[in-house]
């Protein structure tokens, strides 16, 4: 095939040779489809774009810094120091807590004897905080800073009217809407939701001044 090519072009520059001694001319149609090679000049400036279009999104690609291992983590990290950092109402909830189980009794305010109301708030601070807080739930309400309830924090005092106009009752704030208290003869110490009867006697929150301090680590000996 390649033979009959090159003798084909051999006969046509031949030919072209002729015409032209005899005074004739060929425009580029005339040309065999194999001779025409040259590729136009507005396709090959296209091509040219094309190809440096490519190549530039190839080196941006490239310079595009990856995706590390620091960069990854860097959010739950930050999210874990934004916790706060355990205090001594946190303590004071929990000894609280331990409690749950024991009947109530009124005066009460030992684990032995068991509690009323105030008398589990006032062991609570004094085990968890060290402080000593008075002895009943309206003394305990006009001793405490009074906070709303999107302020108020585990360990802080809730209080609440059960009888008549007065503060009658206190418990230990958990959040999430629950609390620890001691209820009423006959019922035994726990957790309850702040809703329904709770939600309608509800007075407000208290915080205890001087009672939140950072827990600090034990020292090793």
């Amino acid at each position: 095939m390649l033979h009959n090519k090159i003798q084909a072009l051999k006969y046509s520059v031949m030919g072209s040779a002729m015409l032209a001694m005899a005074g004739c001319s060929i425009t580029p149609k005339q040309l065999l489809p194999f001779q025409q090679t040259t590729e136009p000049e507005k396709n090959r400036n296209a091509r040219l774009e094309t190809e440096k279009a490519a190549s530039q999104a190839h080196k941006t690609k490239l310079e595009k810094p990856p995706i590390t291992t620091a960069a990854v983590t860097k959010g739950p990290a930050k999210a874990e120091a934004a916790t706060p950092a355990p205090s001594t109402l946190d303590k004071v909830a929990f000894c609280a807590l331990k409690q749950r189980g024991k009947g109530y009794c009124w005066g009460g305010n030992s684990p032995r004897k068991g509690f009323d109301c105030s008398g589990l708030t006032q062991y609570s601070f004094k085990q968890g905080a060290s402080m000593e807080i008075p002895r009943t739930a309206a003394a305990q309400y006009a001793a405490a800073t009074k906070i709303p309830q999107e302020k108020a924090n585990r360990g802080d005092l809730v209080f609440f009217r059960t009888r008549g106009n007065k503060v009658s009752h206190v418990g230990i704030y958990l959040g999430e809407d629950r609390f620890v208290h001691a209820p009423r003869t006959g019922k035994a110490i726990t957790t309850t939701k702040l809703e329904g009867y709770w939600k309608r006697r509800l007075v407000g929150f208290g915080r205890i001044p001087g009672a939140c301090q950072p827990m600090l680590p034990k020292s090793v000996v």
